[in-house]
């Protein structure tokens, strides 16, 4: 397998963008029943694994007739395919890695793959998760985003405190603000320029911007 910078983790969710995710010059990692996601976008992964415990059809045989790299493991694990793959992911020297499928109707799961999101964050890694109504991204540091006027943008401390909150374009500005978990200060703001800023001095912070 060639290494790329960036990975595309499909996991076996309902909640999915409606469009086929940004491939190009991506690792393609399937967990589990997200080569059925796949399959039906269209994309060629480059590696499945998991149980299989949600998938259908002969998955093995598929991958050994189209030359995808297949890693199994046993229904009883200590880890989920979603953190399978991405550990699979990271021993691939990603540093930039987007989920698709990994949210739904298992609110246990879709709330692990969101500590996964802390996690990269804590090891330097860029993450995010799309949805089908959403875009989940962590910020450690600055980020800028081009998503038009009148959007909703929410930050959501995923560290005990988030310091030095400064935002740019945003309807309600915070300027050197603290966020605390168990507060809902950054629910809700609204942009109201194309571009916005967002910038996070100590924490991991979440930012999460609704399709609508």
């Amino acid at each position: 397998m060639n290494l790329a910078n960036k990975a595309l983790i499909i996991g076996a969710g309902e909640d999915i963008p409606d469009k086929a995710p940004e491939v190009s010059q991506s690792i393609v990692i399937c967990a589990d029943g997200g080569l059925q996601h796949a399959q039906r976008w269209g994309i060629m992964p480059h590696l499945v694994v998991g149980d299989l415990d949600s998938s259908t059809g002969d998955v093995e045989a598929w991958c050994r007739e189209h030359s995808v790299e297949f890693l199994r493991f046993p229904v009883e694990k200590d880890k989920t395919d979603g953190e399978l793959a991405i550990d699979a992911a990271l021993a691939r020297g990603v540093t930039h890695i987007t989920m698709v499928g990994v949210w739904g109707n298992r609110l246990d799961h879709s709330l692990a793959n969101l500590d996964l999101l802390y996690r990269l964050a804590q090891e330097g890694i860029t993450g995010e998760i799309l949805t089908g109504n959403a875009r989940l991204m962590t910020l450690t540091g600055k980020l800028a985003l081009t998503s038009g006027v009148g959007k909703t943008v929410s930050l959501i401390p995923l560290s005990e405190r988030c310091d030095g909150v400064t935002t740019k374009g945003l309807y309600y500005p915070l300027c050197n603000a603290s966020l605390h978990k168990g507060s809902t200060l950054g629910i809700s703001n609204k942009t109201v320029s194309e571009s916005i800023e967002i910038a996070c001095s100590t924490g991991i912070l979440l930012v999460v911007v609704p399709k609508k």
